[in-house]
């Protein structure tokens, strides 16, 4: 089984932070990696070397099979195609990469936000998709890598929880069985709802940066988290989760509070969230 897992041919769609950090993971699993991206200033390098030296990792090398701006060639016979474009993109992709897809293959959105699963089906038929493919999304980004030259990763830290649905929900145990060895902390989530109202970027990143708005643009590094969450973006944190959690409840779903999905996703809880946020950014990211 592990011989079979191992000749997965995964297609990486964007090569940002993202697109990188997914490189430099399933490359050291020994999957078979492709990346593709629009600006091939992105790609160049990578392509050129092979691959991403890694520091910290299982292996010291993460190989990648293929850089290219061609996208019908990078998901040609690809089994696992990965989204990691950002929610906004997500439906103009999925309409151009519609005629390309085969029988059998699998489109993962990392991470779907809230809906994205819903907009790429959609996106997909508007494309004209005439392949069967398997639709899942996931709850949050699972990494934390650094990059400190265009083609060598630093290993930070991967996330211990995460959430991985199925649209539609009832397709759940076999995509996930698919997806499972590539994310082994992942677990499956009943449907997208859960996914969706577990999408934390839309409480912790929209409240911080409106609360810090003066702070950003008066230019200057800050600790987004250590320094940003004050008592007023915790009131705001707190308000929002408490409509999330509602919302959840109108729909019959269980998520987990704030609080909670720390102490699952980074093993942190502290008895205050600026606490919890202190040791966050300080112990469980590392450097």
């Amino acid at each position: 089984m592990q011989g079979q897992e191992k000749k997965t041919t995964v297609t990486v769609i964007g090569a940002g932070a993202g697109g990188f950090g997914l490189i430099t993971h399933l490359g050291c699993a020994g999957y078979g990696l492709r990346l593709h991206d629009l600006d091939d200033t992105k790609l160049a390098a990578i392509r050129a070397h092979g691959g991403v030296e890694v520091e910290n990792g299982p292996r010291s090398f993460a190989p990648v099979d293929m850089a290219t701006t061609d996208l019908a060639q990078a998901v040609a016979g690809a089994q696992v195609i990965i989204f990691v474009t950002g929610g906004t993109t997500h439906a103009t992709l999925a309409r151009t990469i519609a005629p390309f897809l085969e029988d059998g293959q699998l489109i993962l959105l990392i991470q779907g936000n809230t809906g994205g699963a819903l907009i790429v089906r959609q996106a997909l038929a508007q494309g004209g998709c005439r392949a069967h493919v398997d639709l899942a999304e996931m709850d949050t980004y699972p990494y934390a890598t650094a990059r400190p030259a265009p083609t060598r990763a630093r290993l930070v830290t991967s996330k211990r929880w995460l959430q991985i649905a199925a649209f539609p929900g009832h397709c759940g145990t076999s995509v996930f069985t698919r997806l499972s060895p590539l994310f082994p902390e992942a677990v499956l989530a009943p449907n997208i709802l859960v996914t969706g109202l577990t999408n934390m970027n839309a409480v912790l990143h929209v409240a911080n940066c409106v609360a810090n708005a003066g702070r950003i643009e008066s230019g200057g590094d800050f600790r987004f988290y250590a320094e940003g969450v004050t008592p007023a973006v915790v009131n705001l944190y707190q308000g929002l989760d408490a409509e999330r959690l509602a919302m959840a409840a109108r729909f019959g779903v269980t998520i987990p509070s704030l609080p909670a999905w720390l102490e699952r996703v980074y093993g942190v809880r502290e008895p205050s969230l600026p606490a919890t946020f202190q040791r966050l950014t300080f112990d469980a990211l590392g450097p």
